[in-house]
């Protein structure tokens, strides 16, 4: 962990990781961080996520520091769930998950903060609506739909819609061939716009702006931003380097995500259990159907099908 001097001074990364980092896959940037407690490697990794992180708290909250706070505890969780990660090639992925994930439970929380901070002053008139309140709800529930996606289809939009990669880059990055990332590229458009058109049947005329509007907008990331981020993710999330908004949404995103996975280990142990079941339960019938039966006198029968007359041959006159 970061020493109280190393907490201090400034990133010494600036706004650019050095060229080792840069050009290291997010397996092995992750694997630094853990072994090594890598300054360069995390930073690293916020540069390199954070600008998608960003644009889709800032599409799914309203305000900015609201939006920077889910930004936050999205890499503090980051932070504390590396060493589980399944595999770290997909991060991108898993990233837009817990993003998805933080900003909403940002949102809920921000609207119960602010409908008692009117109780308190006693407002009574209704907020306007932003101008581009309809715009925005349109891609939040394109976000809603992308989070719904199979993995294999979510991570090659999040790549190279979200983050801006070419099919080549993307494909490089996974280790995939080009003509699979096509594919699932193609596939994952078209299972989106089908779920946008269930939802909303305009959204589907305009399907490319709108989900070319789901793109980071250019430049880096706020430096107070990114600063404070890695030397929060260097001390663990520890109080006093996050506030107690960034705490606590974290907490609660974590808490949620170990529902969620209790829950999915729950349905899988009953599934496999009914499938045990079954299986057993047909084993067994189709033995006791196959078995003969032993008559009276000792002898095997096959089933109902043999008739017995009292001891004697049915052929006797």
């Amino acid at each position: 962990m970061a020493d109280a001097q190393t907490l201090c001074r400034p990133l010494a990364l600036g706004q650019r990781p050095g060229p080792a980092a840069a050009n290291q896959t997010d397996r092995e940037l992750v694997d630094r961080f853990l072994r090594q407690q890598d300054e360069a490697a995390f930073a690293a990794l916020v540069q390199r996520h954070g600008p998608m992180v960003l644009a889709l708290c800032r599409r799914i909250l309203d305000h900015e520091q609201d939006a920077e706070d889910a930004f936050q505890a999205t890499f503090l969780i980051l932070v504390r769930r590396a060493g589980t990660l399944d595999n770290p090639d997909l991060l991108s992925s898993w990233l837009y998950g817990v993003a998805y994930r933080t900003a909403r439970k940002a949102r809920t929380q921000a609207a119960r903060r602010r409908a008692q901070e009117r109780q308190v002053a006693s407002v009574t008139t209704a907020e306007e609506p932003p101008v581009d309140h309809a715009w925005r709800e349109l891609r939040s529930v394109l976000d809603d739909e992308l989070n719904r996606l199979p993995e294999k289809y979510r991570l090659p939009l999040v790549l190279c819609y979200l983050e801006g990669l070419t099919n080549e880059e993307a494909a490089s990055r996974l280790g995939w061939p080009p003509g699979s990332m096509s594919h699932r590229l193609a596939r994952g458009r078209e299972m989106l716009r089908d779920r946008m058109q269930g939802r909303n049947r305009e959204a589907p005329a305009g399907f490319f702006a709108l989900v070319l509007a789901l793109r980071p907008e250019g430049g880096a990331l706020p430096e107070h931003l990114l600063h404070t981020t890695v030397q929060a993710g260097l001390a663990g999330g520890k109080a006093g380097l996050v506030s107690g908004k960034v705490a606590a949404l974290m907490d609660a995103t974590l808490r949620g995500m170990t529902a969620a996975r209790r829950k999915l280990l729950h349905t899988l142990l009953f599934l496999l259990g009914a499938a045990a079941l079954s299986v057993a339960a047909t084993v067994f019938f189709s033995i006791a159907n196959a078995s003969p039966l032993p008559d009276a006198s000792g002898t095997k029968t096959q089933g109902p099908q043999s008739t017995v007359v009292s001891g004697t041959n049915c052929h006797s006159p």
